[in-house]
């Protein structure tokens, strides 16, 4: 099995990312849950116990794996539409742009998903990362639908809180999982333009 290409000397082939490369190619292969250390270090051409000098256990190189992919394969920042977009617009097409980002990895890429999924089950620090920049990407709208008039003064923590749990069904790869996608494709739209209303 090939792995990702590394250019050597380049500022970012370093160890760490040489075993996320390395895990991230181990669990496409074998799944997150049959996947071990061993193999990881196997592809490496080293040592299981050499991975250990990075990464302390087998939960924190899963963790680092899950946090290069949705960096890398689920990143997602505010649309920069000159202004031509509302607050409003760009609530909105920031939940419905994450949800489909992770339906697309659900079905194109299973075994990352998988690897998600028991991220979040485990409330691993790359999932926490991943669901305080959302509610950061949605505290920044707020906060510009409040000085556009378009919402109403409202805490905006709280308010960015509650919006995203209110659509939680959309973003948390635990429930986008066990939710039929068809089911959510068809609803997806009624549920953002629903919590958004809430804010006005």
């Amino acid at each position: 099995m090939a792995l990702p290409s590394i250019t050597r000397g380049d500022p970012s082939d370093d160890e760490t990312l040489q075993i996320i490369q390395a895990g991230t190619a181990a669990c496409r292969r074998y799944g997150p849950s049959k996947t071990t250390v061993a193999d990881i270090a196997r592809l490496l051409g080293k040592s299981h116990a050499s991975l250990y000098r990075t990464f302390p256990s087998k939960t924190e190189i899963w963790d680092a794996i899950a946090a290069h992919f949705y960096e890398n394969d689920l990143g997602y920042a505010l649309p920069r539409a000159g202004g031509l977009l509302s607050a409003a617009d760009q609530l909105k097409e920031t939940m419905l742009s994450h949800h489909r980002l992770l339906l697309q990895a659900l079905h194109e890429d299973p075994q990352m998903f998988g690897l998600l999924v028991l991220t979040a089950r485990n409330n691993g620090r790359s999932f926490r990362q991943f669901r305080n920049r959302l509610h950061g990407l949605v505290g920044e709208l707020v906060r510009a639908g409040i000085g556009t008039k378009e919402f109403q003064q409202t805490d905006i923590p709280a308010a960015s809180s509650c919006f995203c749990a209110s659509l939680v069904i959309l973003w948390d790869p635990r429930l986008v999982g066990a939710t039929p996608s068809i089911h959510c494709e068809i609803s997806a739209h009624e549920l953002v333009s629903f919590a958004v209303d809430a804010l006005r």
